[in-house]
């Protein structure tokens, strides 16, 4: 299974409907028990204000160490690098854990 984004809407959601458990930084699938090392991350939705995306960033996920190597200004749904802003969704990369 791949690495995946979850909004943090999305996590909430599954949280009330209890499809999941979380536990530091590992979330469990109810169904199934699957588990996830999950951390903080951003989905790059558009540039705000404007159609160029000079860092090709539009589309992608970065979680917390890359925002930081890049130097990124975040602040609610907004990263702002190098001098172009972007609107972003904030939420978790989860990457699967053997099963075990």
């Amino acid at each position: 299974m791949a690495r995946l984004f979850i909004s943090q809407e999305r996590l909430d959601s599954w949280t009330a409907e209890n499809r999941i458990v979380i536990d530091g930084e590992v979330m469990t699938l109810t169904d199934g028990g699957r588990r996830f090392t999950i951390r903080p991350a951003v989905l790059f939705t558009s540039v705000s204000g404007s159609d160029a995306d000079p860092n090709s960033l539009v589309g992608t996920v970065r979680d917390e160490d890359a925002l930081a190597t890049m130097g990124a200004d975040c602040y609610m749904t907004s990263v702002i690098v190098d001098e172009t802003a972007y609107d972003v969704v904030n939420g978790f990369v989860g990457d699967p854990m053997p099963r075990g």
